[in-house]
């Protein structure tokens, strides 16, 4: 059943038994009040009729004279005359309960014979030819003479008034019921369209459709959940971008290494070829023989680069303060083979920073050797640290080659990335040089910034936090996560 059905029905049923309860009870409350005043009124006109036929019998004994049934009789009909013979009903009974006068229009039942043997005052009701009377029943004693009076009162009118309540409510009732269910179902079709509206929203996302969201903007609690419904759309659709992202990066990935690897895989296997089918004169084995080994030193470096990069992918390693006018001087020496004629230039002052040291020497020498690929002009390659932000030594690589052109430079982190893909396999790269120093640079909590133009050369730089030193001179380590 739907929410809305459940709501309309809930909201009828309830609304029907109140209403129904307080009608009846108002019903109910009006009926009893004009009745309770009928009873006063009649007991009171009644008390009246006794007093009255009290006397005339006390006068009757004052003259002397005997209290016979004909005057008992007399003085019934003088009663009714005096109040009207056409609208009162009494009757005059004697102590045994034989009727000596009698008005009514009925005759008494069991019960008012018994309540007239019995004697005392009551009232009672009556049902007699669909009309509704209320009895009084008196009983008077003077001297020997005991006698009841017996008044009935019509008080049809009172029930019919109550029947007319009853069914002008009963209407009223049903009207107002068929209102109530008509409210309450276009209230509920506008309470739940909201929810309709969350619930069309969650299926067109669960199809695929991430960037649908619903427009919901009021201020109670299902605006409350719509506007949540909206972030979690939001996260779910990043979340899926992320991934879509993530997967275009690992088929790119594989593509890349794929096509790394058959292509000195290709010249290895040719060339080996050629030198194991085929006579050959001394210049073509050295040529044969050089791109063989130029092509295995691609596959050696490629496969130590993957294995660097693969190393990279756990928790960041704990940074130790190192002091920069000894790190940079060994940094050069150690970098003197991969020089050749190239000249590299160390400019900054003393500083201590935070980092791996293996790690940096890592990432250091991957950007010098794509400066020296970059064929800088004045065969010069400069390492500089200076301050960079707040806490901060900012390092950089810069050359005067051939530079980045702005359209290729959000991607040259990207892994077998390649600007110029015949010149650098030329040179001997793999393309994942710069995408192994950005993961290291996100290890030490930074990211690589590139400042290139094809004219002037391009500038790599990273920023390392300082080290602080306490005052007994004592190195503090510092542990940090990536980016």
């Amino acid at each position: 059943m739907r929410f809305s059905l459940k709501l309309m029905l809930c909201t009828t049923m309830v609304i029907s038994v109140l209403f129904s309860i307080g009608g009846t009870l108002m019903v109910r409350q009006n009926f009893n009040h004009s009745l309770q005043t009928a009873v006063n009124q009649n007991n009171a006109q009644h008390s009246l009729e006794r007093y009255s036929l009290e006397s005339a019998m006390l006068n009757t004994i004052m003259n002397g004279e005997a209290l016979t049934d004909e005057k008992l009789k007399e003085h019934g009909k003088r009663l009714t005359g005096y109040l009207g013979e056409q609208e009162k009903q009494l009757a005059i009974f004697t102590r045994e309960g034989s009727a000596v006068f009698s008005s009514l229009r009925f005759s008494p039942g069991e019960e008012e014979a018994a309540a007239l043997i019995s004697g005392g005052e009551a009232y009672r009701y009556r049902r007699e030819n669909g009309n509704a009377l209320m009895l009084f029943i008196s009983r008077l004693e003077l001297t020997n003479h005991t006698v009841h009076l017996l008044s009935a009162y019509d008080v049809t009118p009172l029930f019919r008034e109550r029947d007319r309540q009853l069914k002008n409510y009963l209407l009223l009732y049903a009207l107002i019921l068929l209102a109530s269910v008509a409210a309450v179902a276009l209230m509920s079709l506008l309470l739940t369209a909201p929810i309709k509206r969350l619930n069309l929203a969650s299926r067109k996302i669960a199809a695929g459709a991430y960037h649908e969201r619903t427009d919901i903007h009021t201020m109670d609690e299902i605006g409350e959940l719509s506007r949540s419904f909206n972030q979690m759309a939001e996260a779910v659709e990043e979340k899926i971008g992320e991934l879509g992202q993530s997967l275009r990066h690992r088929d790119d990935f594989i593509a890349g290494f794929s096509h790394e690897l058959r292509t000195p895989m290709t010249a290895i296997i040719g060339y080996a070829d050629l030198l194991r089918s085929s006579l050959c004169d001394q210049e073509t084995r050295r040529k044969a023989a050089d791109y063989i080994f130029h092509e295995g030193k691609r596959l050696e470096l490629l496969s130590r680069r993957l294995m660097e990069l693969m190393n990279l992918t756990g928790s960041a390693p704990p940074l130790a303060p190192v002091d920069a006018e000894s790190f940079f001087p060994r940094l050069r020496v150690s970098l003197r083979p991969l020089l050749g004629n190239i000249h590299l230039r160390l400019r900054g002052g003393p500083a201590f920073f935070l980092c791996d040291p293996d790690l940096l020497h890592c990432l250091i020498r991957n950007l010098v050797e794509n400066a020296i690929r970059a064929r800088p002009v004045n065969d010069e390659i400069v390492l500089s640290w200076q301050p960079g932000a707040p806490d901060r030594l900012r390092i950089s690589v810069s050359d005067t080659g051939r530079g980045i052109p702005p359209e290729e430079l959000p991607h040259i982190v990207e892994p077998f990335y390649m600007v110029d893909k015949s010149r650098t396999r030329a040179g001997g790269g793999a393309g994942i040089g710069l995408s192994l120093c950005q993961q290291i640079a996100r290890l030490h909590g930074t990211e690589l910034s590139f400042d290139s133009h094809p004219e002037w050369g391009t500038t790599v730089s990273l920023e390392l936090k300082i080290s602080a030193v306490n005052t007994a001179g004592e190195e503090v380590v510092y542990e940090t996560s990536g980016v």
